[in-house]
């Protein structure tokens, strides 16, 4: 008779293969609570970073609105202030030069800062009269425009219909006459008084910048604590002053020439007052885009009035626009060289952005701003540059 014998099972009443099975599914629920344990706080982590940087950016983001603002409410003191750091950065070569001749940096100062004003005093006193002329005329060279586009009345109708109802509106001309009369010295003062003493402003900020150069550099440069830094932040400074110095200077002998130049051609066309035209197209043409406009705009307007033919009054600003092309695409980039040249889209957007904060002469503040700006983010930035082959 034979016997067949039974599993003997385990002392906790399970069989050993299901116990052995057990233990690696155990295993296996344990590793995957802690992989979710370890996504949930990765996840958690994440979004708390993102979170960080998010406010890191709000923070960033009122900081600046809070620095426009300020910019914006305190034009009367940071423009004449920056106006005279773009000046000075043009004389600062003579001023340097002057003192290399043994004379003082407080004398060589003072007498750069005179002879810059007996200049802007001399053309303002050459360029009052003519310009006083054509202010005067100006409801006769509207009178004598409209005339002259009278094959282009369609467009001028609009002008027609505003310029009735104006008249409309100042029927009660003769009840404003003693107000206005009354508030004429007011308003003369209100507008002197602001010019005045930014123009002051202006002179001192420029003495006190042409003396204290290396004072003021020195002490921003001491007042950080690391020595790196402090080299890296004069070599910055020392970067904007050279490239401001080469930039501004050469287009200043560029625009001297170009102002010659414009009264030279204004003179042979026979357009009236070729001095201020010059002077103008000069001073104008540190302001990019916006400048060589409005000089083309005034040549036409002047071409009307003065000629009879729509023909001879084209002469002038074609070849105006010739010239400007010619010196923006061809003499300027070969005096100053790749180093110097800004992103053309970088300084369209600097001069808007200027001219809607700081008005005309923001306009020609955008590109020394943007320079110093350019200038100082490519040393923040600054990497070995790569060798490469000719």
């Amino acid at each position: 008779m034979s016997h067949t014998s039974k599993p003997v099972a385990s002392k906790e009443g399970a069989p050993p293969a299901k116990a052995k099975r057990a233990e690696p599914e155990a295993a296996s629920h344990a590793g995957n609570a802690g992989a979710r344990g370890e996504q949930r706080l990765g996840a958690a982590a994440a979004q708390v970073d993102a979170w960080s940087r998010a406010s890191q950016v709000a923070v960033i983001g009122l900081f600046v609105i809070a620095l426009l603002w300020c910019c914006y409410v305190a034009q009367p003191v940071i423009v004449p202030v920056l106006l005279a750091w773009a000046i000075a950065t043009i004389v600062l070569p003579i001023v340097r030069w002057i003192h290399e001749r043994g004379v003082p940096r407080v004398l060589a100062a003072i007498l750069v800062t005179l002879l810059l004003f007996l200049i802007i005093v001399s053309l303002l006193g050459l360029l009052s009269t003519p310009v006083a002329y054509w202010l005067g005329r100006a409801t006769e060279i509207g009178t004598l425009i409209k005339q002259k586009l009278q094959t282009m009345g369609q467009p001028l109708a609009l002008l027609d219909e505003l310029k009735k109802t104006l008249n409309a509106i100042g029927s009660g001309e003769s009840t404003l006459r003693v107000e206005q009369q009354s508030t004429l010295v007011g308003t003369i003062f209100s507008i002197l008084t602001p010019a005045v003493s930014q123009f002051i402003l202006f002179l001192g900020a420029l003495v006190f910048y042409l003396i204290y150069q290396k004072r003021l550099r020195s002490t921003v440069v001491y007042l950080l604590s690391n020595r790196e830094t402090r080299l890296a932040t004069l070599r910055t400074l020392n970067d904007i002053d050279e490239n401001m110095t080469t930039y501004f200077g050469t287009f200043t002998i560029v625009n001297i020439c170009l102002g010659l130049v414009t009264v030279a051609l204004t003179w042979l066309v026979g357009l009236p007052n070729p001095l201020l035209w010059g002077v103008l197209a000069a001073l104008l043409n540190y302001i990019p885009y916006i400048g060589p406009a409005i000089v083309v705009a005034t040549l036409a307007v002047v071409g009307l009035v003065t000629y009879p033919t729509l023909g001879e009054v084209a002469v002038a600003p074609l070849i105006y626009i010739a010239m400007v092309t010619i010196e923006g695409q061809f003499i300027t980039p070969a005096f100053m060289g790749r180093r110097l040249e800004l992103n053309p889209f970088a300084v369209f957007l600097a001069i808007a952005f200027c001219t809607w904060l700081w008005g005309p002469i923001g306009a020609f503040l955008a590109v020394p701003l943007l320079m110093a700006l350019t200038v100082t983010l490519s040393n923040v930035v600054a990497e070995e540059p790569p060798d490469l082959p000719d």
